[in-house]
């Protein structure tokens, strides 16, 4: 490959100049070149046709009388200026090809599926140009595979995500699509100017053929009307074949070109899916922007599904016992319910005898100072009133007792509900 900056010749598999140390980039002047190749191929082509062979070696008037003529020359080199286009490109589809073919291979997929590290970029790019270069594949650095390849491991030094560099390989392919349309401007163009320039010629002859008429007219004698009447037709019809046979020539030389052209790029528009799905299927995968980082979150994510898992199993087996808890609870809720109105009627039942006891004890010492007045005023026995004492507080021992044994059967038996 040739540098740029010192146009010195370097082997196909290298990557920096071996005499000034610049990077390789490719040549941007192919197309050009072969633009120019096939130019100086069609003028020469068209010399020989007509100068040296086969024209001059033909007999047939009619093809003398298609071919004769400044416009039927002009169109016969600019279709052979077309074909050789058309056969230039073809060349450059069959590299594109062999490379392809090449990458598919099962050497480089397997090495590829390794992966592909920032420390290891150049040795990688080494590695590919060494392998074709053992394929005898000429001027793959041309490639737009290898092309792409080398960028997108160029830039895997220095952008931080893979995100980015998927962006950078789509920019990529619009700009390797848009190169190709681009290619065949000039094709196009040679295209639409063949049929006009014999639609030129039907003009010019047509001109022709009336200018021949109009002289006959001007200059016609009545004494010799039969000579130059027939020198006069034979002026007019020269001038007809003149501007049917551009015609002709320029549509049937049309036709291969237009085939050609379509054929040959419908089989590069398909060369470029096949690569781009090459790339996003073997080449973007198996790119390593930050290894330890793609580790801890391939990590990351094997812990967490775990987790996941063992939280479904966990949720799986427990259910039955929510669902049991949740029955129960319902039944509680209804039996509470059903209690609340036996409790609210034992509730007013206590409060009630409270009320009763407590009017009971605020009469019972009215009573008793009664009594003594009376012991005293009657001189009643001090061991008698001793007694009835001691009995009016038994029986408020003995309700106090029940009362509190009531409270204890009904604490019970909220505790049994």
């Amino acid at each position: 490959m040739k540098c740029l900056n010192c146009s010195r010749n370097n082997p196909d598999e290298a990557i920096y100049c071996q005499n000034c140390g610049t990077y390789l980039a490719e040549s941007s002047s192919t197309d050009l070149l072969d633009l120019i190749k096939s130019l100086v191929l069609a003028l020469i082509f068209t010399s020989v046709f007509y100068l040296v062979s086969p024209l001059p070696q033909i007999k047939s008037d009619y093809i003398h009388d298609l071919l004769d003529g400044r416009i039927s020359e002009l169109i016969f080199g600019l279709s052979c200026w077309a074909l050789f286009l058309v056969f230039f490109k073809w060349r450059q589809h069959r590299l594109q090809l062999k490379t392809y073919l090449a990458f598919c291979q099962k050497e480089l997929t397997d090495s590829l599926s390794e992966g592909i590290y920032i420390k290891d970029v150049d040795s990688r790019i080494e590695q590919f140009g060494n392998f074709l270069a053992k394929k005898r594949i000429k001027h793959f650095q041309v490639s737009v595979l290898f092309l792409r390849l080398r960028r997108i491991l160029q830039y895997l030094r220095v952008v931080p995500k893979k995100e980015e560099l998927h962006q950078i390989f789509n920019y990529q392919a619009e700009i390797d699509f848009n190169r190709l349309q681009n290619g065949y401007t000039l094709i196009n163009v040679l295209i639409w100017a063949i049929p006009i320039l014999g639609f030129i010629g039907t003009v010019f002859g047509i001109g022709q053929s009336v200018g021949e008429f109009s002289t006959f007219v001007r200059s016609m004698e009545t004494a010799a009307v039969g000579g130059q009447m027939r020198s006069a037709l034979g002026g007019v019809t020269s001038g007809l074949s003149i501007a049917f046979n551009t015609t002709f020539l320029a549509l049937v030389s049309v036709i291969p070109i237009m085939l050609l052209s379509s054929l040959l790029r419908k089989s590069q528009e398909d060369l470029l899916l096949k690569i781009e799905e090459y790339c996003l299927d073997e080449l973007l995968p198996n790119l390593h922007v930050n290894p330890g980082d793609e580790e801890l979150q391939n990590r990351t994510n094997e812990h967490l599904s775990t987790l996941n898992d063992f939280t479904e199993n966990w949720l799986k087996r427990i259910a039955p016992v929510l669902t049991s808890v949740s029955d129960n609870s319902e039944v509680l809720q209804a039996q509470i319910q059903g209690m609340q109105p036996l409790l609210r009627d034992y509730s007013d039942k206590i409060i009630y005898k409270e009320l009763t006891e407590s009017d009971i004890k605020s009469d019972s010492p009215k009573d008793l100072k009664s009594e003594s007045d009376q012991s005293n005023f009657g001189k009643v026995d001090p061991n008698s009133s001793n007694d009835m004492d001691l009995g009016s507080e038994v029986s408020e021992k003995t309700e106090e007792i029940t009362s509190d044994s009531q409270k204890g059967d009904s604490s019970l038996s909220k505790h049994q509900a």
